[in-house]
């Protein structure tokens, strides 16, 4: 596993993140995670795991890690990462093509296209071919490859300080989430904040794991 850490990202990038309720929020926060690193590929200077605002794990462990106030969210990368003269960039293999300014567009449309629909395949298409002048081929070829982005298995968790909320083993203060979805997911209680160490731990194949104690 190798670990990238970019810090000081400006706030309107870091505002940009949305709260995970389903598949198309997680792809909107990749997306937005994409953008930061074609953009800030100097924020990586300096920055480590006791400073920084996001992470990039790559090889086997492959995940995003994002800081925020109250804790962290992470989840699986779908891309390809490229690591050149120590410039860090994407590819899609579905499309072989790198994740530049106009791929983050298209999808950034097709989520708009399908947040709060129906999901219908020719809407999205058509909303593509109208408004990026692309050949209705290529638009079913974007679409298709929206379609598995959003279908993988993203393997999102967070981990939140959420003093405002506790209520004791109820809703413990520091706690897991698995998934996102409110009616599935899942809350594991935690005795004190995450460190990047302890998330690495969870989701690394690697590396030992954490187990779950019962409580006296």
């Amino acid at each position: 596993m190798s670990a990238f850490y970019y810090h000081s990202i400006p706030g309107h990038y870091m505002s940009g993140f949305q709260a995970v309720r389903n598949s198309l929020d997680n792809l909107s926060n990749i997306l937005q995670l994409a953008e930061i690193i074609n953009s800030c590929p100097d924020h990586s200077e300096g920055a480590n795991k006791d400073n920084f605002d996001i992470a990039v794990f790559t090889n086997d462990f492959h995940r995003f890690l994002v800081k925020k106030d109250d804790g962290y969210f992470s989840m699986s990368i779908p891309f390809q990462v490229i690591v050149e003269n120590g410039n860090m960039s994407f590819n899609c293999d579905l499309l072989e093509q790198p994740v530049s300014g106009k791929f983050i567009s298209i999808m950034r449309n097709a989520i708009i296209t399908t947040h709060g629909n129906l999901h219908s395949h020719e809407e999205v298409i058509m909303s593509l071919h109208d408004n990026f002048n692309v050949s209705f081929s290529e638009a079913t070829a974007y679409y298709d490859t929206f379609a598995a982005l959003i279908s993988e298995d993203h393997g999102y968790f967070r981990f939140d300080d959420d003093e405002n909320h506790a209520n004791g083993d109820v809703h413990p203060r520091y706690h897991f989430d698995i998934f996102y979805k409110n009616n599935s997911s899942l809350k594991i209680g935690y005795d004190k904040i995450a460190g990047v160490d302890c998330l690495i731990s969870l989701a690394d194949k690697v590396t030992p794991k954490k187990y779950l104690l019962e409580r006296l």
